[in-house]
């Protein structure tokens, strides 16, 4: 298993490129613009590449190579040579070893959306937040480190606040003069825009989620990016929310596995 040099990372996207699981965390690694480690099976040409955002979000792609996978099984499993708290794996591939029903413990599933162009305007007239003195403000740096305080995500998969606050697309809501929800671009890559949306539990069932994530959508929209979505099948509230904003699935729902330290 070998670490490959920020200046081998073109040649590992190019193969991303190729796999056909696209996620704006994992090519947020490889073009730079995010922090993380990447393994291959040999430094020049690699046929197989393990790619793990600093946050723990990894994906395996390319042709299996059981020596390489066999190292990866003893990173994940023996070692625990992450330093990240848990690897959040996204799949449909996976090497063999974890499909077995001895990693079962490992194993949830997610559900990838994209957004359906053509619900807009339905989406759109449905919106109505209820909550009184609301304000919507783009994040910038008079209001990062605000953003932070209430929501703890700034740091969580960006460079910086200064990365954040300029290409996150971040959406803010305002009741009160208090943070109350917000929707951001959690890594943006390809074209495309990865949302994260939370609602501070003070001001949650008052539409606000809804709304900041609709405005998010227009302002990456505009930008010419394609918003994606994906979350846990069991995420009730996130799942619904989704459709409920003009996302239709991607994809059947994949396995997904969670390895903690």
């Amino acid at each position: 298993m070998h670490a490959l040099s920020s200046s081998r990372h073109p040649a590992a996207h190019a193969l991303y490129l190729r796999h056909g699981a696209y996620f704006p965390l994992i090519a947020a690694v490889l073009n730079g613009t995010q922090a993380g480690v990447v393994y291959a099976d040999r430094e020049d040409d690699p046929a197989q590449v393990y790619v793990e955002h600093a946050f723990g979000f990894a994906q395996v792609f390319g042709r299996s190579v059981p020596a390489f996978e066999q190292s990866l099984q003893r990173y994940w499993l023996v070692d625990k040579g992450f330093s990240c708290t848990k690897v959040r794996l996204y799949t449909p591939h996976c090497p063999s070893f974890l499909e077995s029903g001895e990693h079962e413990n490992l194993r949830s599933w997610r559900q990838h959306f994209q957004l359906d162009a053509s619900r807009m305007g339905m989406v759109e007239d449905a919106m109505q937040a209820h909550a009184k003195n609301l304000k919507l403000v783009h994040a910038d740096a008079s209001n990062v480190a605000s953003i932070e305080e209430a929501f703890r995500v700034v740091s969580r998969f960006w460079l910086s606040p200064d990365d954040w606050s300029h290409h996150s697309n971040a959406v803010l809501a305002v009741v009160d003069g208090e943070p109350a929800a917000l929707c951001y671009a959690a890594a943006i890559a390809g074209g495309k825009a990865e949302i994260d949306v939370l609602t501070l539990p003070a001001y949650r069932h008052l539409g606000l989620a809804k709304t900041v994530v609709h405005t998010f959508i227009r302002r990456c929209l505009a930008q010419g990016l394609l918003p994606l979505w994906d979350c846990f099948t069991n995420n009730a509230a996130s799942m619904a929310l989704c459709r409920a904003t003009g996302f239709v699935p991607l994809d059947e729902p994949y396995p997904f596995f969670t390895i903690n330290r």
